[in-house]
């Protein structure tokens, strides 16, 4: 009587355990699906192309990372924007996981993969301690628009002689061409970054959590190349943040293809260094045909982030020359309730480009007839083509490299955009063009972005 007993209290427990259980991932799935219906359903292989958001200024003081607590030491662009995909081009997981074998297999005795001096990092304290710190971009907070450039001048490289995309790079680029290599270090893969995930403070593993940046900005559609360059960029990017106490600003994916992280996989612990110190590794989705320069973007002269001539986002870029339409009281409404300027007369009249800084990017402006404005905290502001797309149009419009036309007949204005983000370091689109048009391995690509600086 007594086994009798015990018998049906174990399986009372066991059915009660198992109705637990079916309730509790019931009740997942019904939350899952409730959010589902508020958000756009995308694919998880959808590159959002958000960029760098955080830029570490020179006069910022360092301060250790406090477990669980966010250092709060970047300036943001504002709630960054969706890219859209450049052209697509399929990779098979199986074929890359050959590739990497074959490439690790011809290594042989001369490459370690623990040992390798190509994937070997200086110590941290050194970054730290003589590296001079730099901008920083976040999703919430912005540099000073109004700071002042410094007296070093930028300088744009001298464009390739063809304009027709080919597949050689003798005629292209000075970066002595070479074959990809691909070597895992496991003692990088396995150190820990943090970064902050939309607010949340999220710690892994470099292989994790540089595979799920990677997947989050570009996805697994870019050509291989140009997926190991972007890894590589973002690794540099969070190392040189968390090295100062910084949790960079990004945005991780919960799902990453196979392809992706043996891509992530082959690059991981090399990084982006200028004078022997890792460097600021900022990127953005697209550029405008050339890049922007720090100084112009945020007021600091970087060698490594000046001005590089990009001649294949013309024909490439799915971000050239977009345009946005918006009344004229739309306009008026966004400028008066930003600057407080009240626009009035004939609408062709309310703005003036006075001058652009690289290529398309668009430096002074005037609305109105004015120059600046007092914002919010009393500040005079200047307008430049920056302040107009991120405090103005709260970032309704892709890119600082623009051009403005008025309709009369619509009453409406057109703004046409070149590029997407900030414009600063790699492009991302860009990177997809020289790996699948020039056929460019990832070092070349993150050499010619940046200029002076070497990936090791």
């Amino acid at each position: 009587m007594k086994n009798l007993s015990l018998a049906k209290i174990i399986v009372a427990l066991i059915v009660c355990n198992v109705y637990l259980l079916v309730c509790g991932i019931m009740g997942t799935v019904s939350e899952s699906l409730t959010e589902a219906a508020d958000v756009p359903v995308e694919s998880d292989d959808a590159s959002q192309g958000v960029g760098t958001q955080d830029f570490i200024t020179p006069d910022i003081t360092q301060i250790p990372i406090v477990p669980d607590t966010t250092t709060t030491v970047t300036t943001a662009f504002g709630t960054p924007l969706l890219s859209m995909k450049p052209v697509k081009t399929s990779y098979k997981p199986s074929e890359l996981v050959e590739q990497l074998e074959l490439s690790n297999n011809s290594s042989g005795e001369t490459e370690n993969s623990d040992n390798s001096s190509d994937t070997s990092e200086p110590d941290t304290s050194d970054i730290s301690d003589n590296s001079t710190p730099e901008p920083d971009n976040s999703t919430t907070h912005e540099p000073d628009d109004t700071s002042k450039p410094q007296d070093n001048t930028s300088s744009t490289t001298t464009p390739p002689e063809s304009s027709e995309p080919t597949s050689s790079t003798d005629s292209t680029t000075s970066i002595p061409a070479r074959p990809s290599q691909t070597v895992t270090d496991n003692t990088a893969a396995n150190e820990i970054l943090t970064v902050n995930d939309g607010g949340d403070i999220v710690s892994g593993t470099a292989l994790d959590i540089i595979s799920r940046i990677v997947m989050n900005e570009i996805g697994s559609t870019f050509a291989p190349e140009a997926i190991k360059a972007q890894a590589v960029a973002a690794y540099t990017h969070v190392k040189y943040h968390n090295a100062r106490g910084s949790y960079p600003n990004v945005l991780l994916k919960n799902e990453v293809s196979d392809s992706v992280k043996v891509l992530v996989e082959s690059v991981i612990g090399q990084a982006m260094y200028y004078d022997g110190e890792m460097i600021q590794a900022v990127y953005s989705a697209s550029s405008a045909g050339c890049t922007a320069s720090s100084k112009n973007v945020w007021g600091v002269d970087y060698p490594y982030l000046r001005s590089v001539y990009c001649e294949l986002d013309a024909d490439y870029d799915p971000n050239y020359g977009k345009k946005a339409t918006f009344s004229s009281s739309e306009i008026k409404s966004k400028i008066y309730s930003s600057t407080g300027i009240s626009l009035s007369g004939d609408p062709s009249d309310w703005f003036s480009i006075n001058d652009r800084t690289e290529g398309k990017y668009v430096g002074n402006m005037s609305i109105g007839g004015y120059n600046t404005y007092v914002d919010s905290d009393g500040d005079t502001v200047k307008i430049t083509g920056r302040v107009f797309r991120e405090r103005i149009m709260s970032f309704k419009i892709r890119s600082s490299a623009f051009d403005i036309e008025y309709n009369e007949d619509s009453d409406e204005f057109t703004v046409t955009t070149y590029g997407y983000g900030h414009g600063v370091g790699l492009s991302q689109n860009g990177a997809n063009a020289l790996a699948k048009y020039w056929v460019w391995d990832y070092k070349q690509i993150l050499e010619f972005y940046y200029q002076g600086a070497y990936v090791k």
